[in-house]
């Protein structure tokens, strides 16, 4: 069957999301990942994995939606940054459209390290407006199967690494380039900024660690190990997606909150 919204006819498309009322929406950024992977390396990867789980779990997938938090990584070629009022104003309205065709809910998956702190911020923001849909966002691999995966062969750099170009060798091989990777392996964080201590916190953490833009060792990658964290990724996603298709607590916690609300204006 089929789940994404672009391939949809209306009639399917109505049915579907009568029966669900759950849409997902794919969110990654585009940003460097190295010399070796796409810009779109997050958003490809998020995409492909939401598609899986949501043929397994049914709801309706939204297009990749590539506008992402990635301030961190703006000094870098390719990437696409935008102010942060215009950010949330542009997340704001998509979600408002997802949901007048139809949706009770919404579910943002995303494939980007760099906007996990923005989705929470922006989900807590949301209910300074009444809506008649309850948001919910998660990581498109982290915890679960894929984290417990016994496959790597080095140790987890977090961006551009064995990992994540396995990932990308998965879903869309003939992007990577793993002859344009020249930066001496393993690649280590430089950390210039430790003398600050650890509670001293600067929004060039990222980029003091990671001046490339890629970690620990790409060369290790294959498809094969990107085939087998897919599958774990999707499965894990499916769960969540189950959970929050059944999820009642969410909506009563809303709507009970928007009461309070009023109850303090008056």
């Amino acid at each position: 069957m089929e789940v994404r919204w672009d391939y949809l006819t209306p009639p399917d498309f109505e049915k579907l999301a009568k029966k669900e009322e759950l849409c997902i929406l794919p969110i990654g950024c585009l940003e460097r990942h190295g010399d070796h992977l796409p810009f779109g390396t997050d958003g490809l990867v998020c995409h492909d994995i939401c598609v899986r789980a949501a043929q397994k779990e049914k709801c309706v997938v939204f297009p990749t939606y590539w506008f992402g938090q990635v301030h961190e990584a703006a000094c870098f070629t390719g990437a696409i940054n935008f102010k942060t009022d215009l950010l949330c104003n542009m997340l704001e309205q998509l979600l408002d459209q997802i949901a007048s065709n139809g949706f009770k809910k919404i579910l943002i998956v995303s494939g980007h390290g760099g906007n996990t702190n923005f989705l929470q911020y922006f989900a807590m923001s949301q209910l300074d407006r009444e809506v008649d849909y309850t948001l919910y966002s998660c990581f498109a691999y982290g915890d679960g199967r894929f984290a417990n995966l016994d496959i790597w062969d080095t140790e987890r750099g977090g961006h551009a690494d064995e990992r994540e170009t396995s990932l990308v060798m998965a879903v869309t091989p003939d992007s990577v380039k793993l002859e344009y990777q020249k930066v001496p392996e393993r690649i280590m964080p430089k950390c210039e900024l430790a003398e600050l201590g650890s509670r001293v916190y600067t929004g060039l953490w990222w980029y003091d660690k990671w001046p490339k833009n890629v970690t620990g060792e790409p060369s290790a990658a294959t498809k094969e190990k990107g085939e087998v964290a897919i599958l774990a990724a999707v499965d894990d996603l499916a769960e969540i997606i189950a959970n929050v298709k059944k999820d009642t607590v969410v909506p009563r916690l809303q709507q009970e909150f928007y009461g309070k609300i009023k109850e303090k204006v008056k």
